[in-house]
């Protein structure tokens, strides 16, 4: 399987996650005239980050790739057994995408001093503190979000999460997490499937800040 992905993308991350997970043999690549270039496109038309490969079989949107993995190598299953469980961890990954990493990604244009608004800061903080406060009143870890073993659920929050603290302190702000969050974080980020994960992610992530 060819995983085409930035080593700096969220969401190649998220879906990083899920391969190290389950345990699958991949070729990770990343678009050498970059994602948008006509070679990619030619292979991935929505021109977008995260794509796996299987022959000439291409697939792209991270969350699709997540449920196909799922579905294709059930093996550690990543989705609970129970149907309301089961669809109370896509509800998650649903909000994440749409509710809370979206107004993460709004600080990016932020990191710069010299186009830095403060009030657009304070407010971008108070709404992801809002999201994680919804987050944290839906979940019971134990020690992941909803199940005792790392679901998909968990995917997206373990990026998204340390990217807006790595963010906002990059823009002068820190950023308080609920305790059962904070209390989760540190345990599936010490998950070894989870720290290869994300190694080349943080690393990269935190190459852009300090740049």
């Amino acid at each position: 399987m060819i995983f085409h992905a930035s080593a700096i993308s969220s969401y190649s991350a998220k879906v990083r996650l899920v391969l190290c997970v389950k345990g699958l043999d991949f070729e990770e690549r990343t678009p050498v005239n970059g994602y948008r270039s006509p070679e990619y496109r030619a292979l991935v038309p929505m021109g977008t980050l995260p794509a796996i490969q299987d022959g000439d079989w291409v697939l792209s949107e991270s969350e699709a790739i997540n449920e196909y993995l799922e579905e294709r190598y059930p093996t550690p299953p990543m989705l609970p057994h129970d149907l309301r469980l089961r669809a109370q961890a896509r509800f998650l990954c649903r909000f994440h995408d749409l509710y809370l990493e979206p107004k993460v990604r709004a600080l990016f244009g932020q990191v710069k001093p010299a186009q830095r608004n403060l009030q657009t800061v304070l407010g971008l903080r108070e709404d992801i503190e809002s999201r994680l406060g919804q987050l944290a009143s839906w979940v019971q870890p134990q020690p992941f979000l909803l199940t005792p073993t790392i679901s998909l659920a968990d995917c997206g929050p373990l990026v998204t999460i340390p990217l807006a603290t790595m963010v906002l302190s990059a823009c002068g702000q820190s950023l308080t997490l609920p305790p059962v969050l904070e209390n989760w974080l540190h345990i599936a980020s010490g998950h070894p499937d989870v720290a290869r994960a994300l190694t080349p992610w943080r690393s990269a992530t935190q190459d852009w800040l300090t740049s």
